[in-house]
């Protein structure tokens, strides 16, 4: 079966490198499957959850909000931030969610409530990609 190489940029570091099998991200318009022979394509992502399958495996990277350039061979996304599961801290995460709950609930205005929303989107995203790891157990 045919291939497609993923490269997966941060500013940081390169979070996934990896010849697999389909690539389903979160662009500006709604979700986008990547397979194998694509036609040439230059997107924007959002925020979400990247889906990658590979010999019937799924791996689940929670991502910022980039690009993602698509020939026939190859995918590159570039994201100011991409973490697998394992390498998501549930506590820290469960307890930056609870910050912006609490912001939220302040009923800030201008940067404060841009700064609570993306914190809350960021928190939902990670949880959402440790959840197709394992069942989160939430102690309140």
């Amino acid at each position: 079966m045919k291939k497609i190489l993923l490269e997966i940029i941060t500013p940081e570091r390169i979070a996934f490198s990896s010849e697999v099998d389909m690539i389903n991200a979160p662009t500006s318009t709604g979700q986008i499957g990547i397979l194998p022979g694509h036609v040439s394509l230059f997107t924007r992502l959002t925020e979400g959850e990247v889906k990658i399958m590979d010999n019937g495996k799924e791996v689940f990277l929670a991502i910022g909000g980039g690009f993602m350039e698509v020939s026939s061979d190859k995918t590159t996304i570039l994201v100011t931030a991409a973490y697998k599961s394992e390498e998501i801290n549930e506590k820290e995460v469960i307890m930056a969610k609870k910050k912006a709950e609490e912001a939220l609930a302040a009923k800030p205005s201008g940067e404060a409530l841009l700064e609570a929303q993306s914190l809350f989107r960021r928190s939902e995203i990670a949880l959402k990609v440790l959840r197709r790891k394992k069942p989160l157990q939430l102690n309140n």
